[in-house]
């Protein structure tokens, strides 16, 4: 029965990781121009900021609520972000070009850093896990910072597991995609591109409803 933490982390970081987001963005595109390998890094950084927004939500889940209630101009960042960023992969084109030699230690302390800030600097992400949470406590069991240690370090490892699991196969997708030509690449853009514009109308219509 303590495995079902696991499951339950496992499920409900990857239903919050599917869907189009900056961080699989950010994998997506550093498969296509880069590798694998460097994609990667940004999932194990992407799954240590991901564990840490459910522990706050987990801890202080009434206090962040009240927080973005209160401040909706974060909403409004977040929105126009998308929207900027949508538009920028509609218009962009798959492009060749020479890129400088940057020393592996410091390109790996920058995919790392990219990894983590996308996810951990992402409010939608946060209101997720109060939500999922939320409804967990109230359909399935009681889950506080004062339920047993290991039920919480496998729901926590299971978020872990989810994350990266999840952004691994969209890298996957990206090398795909990175094999083909560049006329692909730039369908792929669009694709990206069409999706968060749709994100950002979707919130934005959430915002004005609200």
């Amino acid at each position: 029965m303590i495995t079902f933490y696991l499951i339950l982390g496992i499920l409900t970081s990857v239903a919050g990781a599917l869907p189009l987001g900056a961080v699989n963005i950010a994998v997506i595109n550093t498969t296509i121009k880069e590798d694998t390998k460097k994609a990667f890094r940004i999932a194990l950084a992407a799954g240590i900021g991901e564990v840490l927004l459910a522990f706050f939500a987990l801890h202080c889940s009434m206090e962040l609520t009240g927080f973005f209630e209160n401040n909706r101009w974060i909403q409004i960042v977040i929105i126009a972000l998308f929207l900027m960023i949508g538009v920028y992969f509609l218009v962009r084109k798959s492009k060749t070009e020479n890129s400088k030699k940057i020393s592996s230690t410091k390109l790996s302390r920058s995919k790392f850093l990219t990894g983590f800030s996308l996810a951990f600097l992402n409010p939608p992400v946060i209101i997720y896990w109060i939500v999922a949470i939320s409804l967990t406590n109230k359909h399935l069991f009681e889950l506080t910072l004062y339920s047993p240690l290991i039920a919480l370090f496998l729901f926590f490892s299971g978020i872990y597991l989810g994350k990266i699991g999840t952004l691994y196969l969209y890298s996957k997708w990206g090398n795909r995609m990175a094999q083909k030509s560049n006329d692909s690449k730039t369908k792929l853009f669009k694709i990206i591109g069409i999706a968060l514009i749709a994100l950002s109308f979707v919130q934005g219509v959430k915002f004005l409803v609200a």
